[in-house]
């Protein structure tokens, strides 16, 4: 077993802290060759708290690839939590998935990185690890947050965003168009809120199942979920897929959607600007999740939680309303107050 902190060590060939996405606290390494398991845990800020996020289990390239992924999602899941206002800082995990089995074994071991880590991050589920999985490993560990599919929260904060900016621009619901990159718990989710508006859904995944499942509920499945006609874009799958060749086919007003890390890199927010569409930022659309999770430790009831999720929306369209007045995109505004 290896278990070490590598912020400021050369590791892979790498110098980790000298990494472009690196401002962070601590990143941490975990191996056991023994189930096959290489995991690592990014925790980019405990200022407000100990660092909470999910975990990926996901195939890498190498390395980097996955040094690169939990660096921007754990800085993400800081802002997250700031736009949430809940009292937790930012953090990440990802287990290299590359030919290896999901094994009860496996994940019994990364509940001892956890453990190793003693409190400073505390898991929950992401891309490739389910709500049973986080509660197996809640068998061996306390630190994970293992009460609560988030995903149904993410999808109704969003829901709720799209509605009050549609009607702060005076296009009804019963009238309005939406087109969702994703089929999965949040994606499919929202579209089931849509639906029972009367909004025309456009839907789009690589897995066919789940778009069955989709078509078969009332959504419109799309080839090229880009080239659709709609007043809203709403990515809710994989990050960076707002780059220059997606963005010359988008012809949205609004990108309102639940994917972590949208944007490629920064500049795409110009992209979007120069095209007269509205991105508002990920991690302030997207921070349902971290409501619904939390919801528990900090003593809140359904009402609380639904309260919370509606205030998303409120603070999307004051963050609006201060975007026009500044005439600053909505992503830099929301920047430079976080930062702040």
């Amino acid at each position: 077993m290896i278990f070490k902190e590598i912020s400021n060590n050369t590791f892979d060939g790498l110098i980790v802290r000298e990494h472009s996405e690196y401002n962070h606290e601590k990143v941490y390494y975990y191996e056991d060759p023994g189930v096959s398991l290489k995991s690592l845990v990014a925790i980019h800020s405990t200022k407000h708290g100990p660092a909470i996020g999910g975990c990926r289990f996901k195939n890498y390239d190498n390395f980097l690839d996955g040094l690169n992924d939990v660096l921007r999602l754990s800085r993400g899941m800081t802002e997250k939590n700031i736009a949430a206002d809940v009292p937790f800082g930012g953090g990440k995990a990802i287990i290299f998935a590359n030919g290896i089995n999901k094994s009860h074994d496996l994940l019994k071991s990364f509940a001892n990185f956890l453990n190793l880590i003693k409190g400073e991050y505390i898991s929950a589920e992401d891309i490739g690890i389910t709500l049973e999985d986080i509660q197996f490993v809640g068998n061996f560990t306390d630190h994970v947050f293992n009460n609560v599919d988030p995903s149904s929260y993410t999808a109704r904060g969003i829901f709720y965003s799209i509605k009050e900016v549609l009607e702060m621009h005076n296009i009804p619901l019963s009238e309005a168009s939406v087109g969702i990159q994703g089929a999965g718990n949040v994606g499919f989710k929202l579209s089931t809120l849509l639906l029972k508006e009367g909004v025309k859904t456009y839907i789009s995944d690589t897995d066919q199942q789940k778009l069955i499942i989709a078509e078969e509920g009332g959504c419109i499945i799309s080839k090229d979920i880009f080239l659709e006609k709609m007043n809203v874009f709403a990515p809710c799958a994989v990050g960076g897929i707002l780059d220059e060749l997606n963005i010359s086919k988008l012809s949205a007003s609004f990108v309102i959607g639940g994917a972590n890390n949208q944007l490629l890199n920064p500049s795409m927010d110009t992209l979007l600007r120069k095209k007269n569409i509205i991105y508002i930022p990920d991690a302030m659309i997207n921070a349902g999740g971290v409501i619904g999770l939390t919801k528990d430790i900090l003593n809140r009831n359904e009402d609380d939680v639904d309260h919370e999720l509606r205030a998303i929306a409120e603070r999307v369209c004051k963050l609006l309303e201060r975007s026009l007045m500044l005439d600053k995109s909505p992503y830099e505004l929301f920047m430079s107050e976080i930062i702040n």
